[in-house]
């Protein structure tokens, strides 16, 4: 099994990286997925489940200049990964326009959480559902 590490922050040096999730990759990931069931489903044995996981870097990622705009590659990453994308996605984003369009959005969403009086976290559950 494989765990990809996606650093979009070009100061922080691999082997701090590898170091940081060691116990991860090594216990806390492996027993988490055994204890799941998940290896199970796969038809993975025990022994195999429970050896460290191999930790690759992914390469290529657009890389963020300071520590502050992490957010927005996490979230960038995701929408790319989620749409099926990820050779699509630019090298680097203009972070100051994209934390705005995200307000918007988010903006936009509570809004008509209000209007359709959603009275819960969960969007699906709405006072006509009660």
């Amino acid at each position: 099994m494989c765990l990809n590490v996606y650093n979009s922050y070009t100061i922080v040096r691999k082997a701090l990286v590898l170091e940081a999730i060691k116990l991860f990759s090594d216990i806390i990931l492996p027993h988490l997925l055994f204890h799941t069931g998940f290896f199970e489903r796969k038809g993975i044995s025990e022994e195999e489940a429970l050896k460290p996981l191999v930790v690759k870097m992914v390469p290529k990622l657009p890389q963020q200049n300071n520590g502050v705009d992490c957010e927005i590659y996490v979230i960038k990453y995701a929408q790319y990964f989620i749409n099926g994308m990820l050779n699509e996605m630019p090298k680097s984003f203009n972070v100051q326009h994209l934390r705005r369009n995200l307000v918007a959005q988010l903006y936009a969403y509570g809004k008509k959480k209000q209007e359709e009086e959603y009275d819960t976290n969960n969007e699906w559950v709405s006072k006509e559902m009660e």
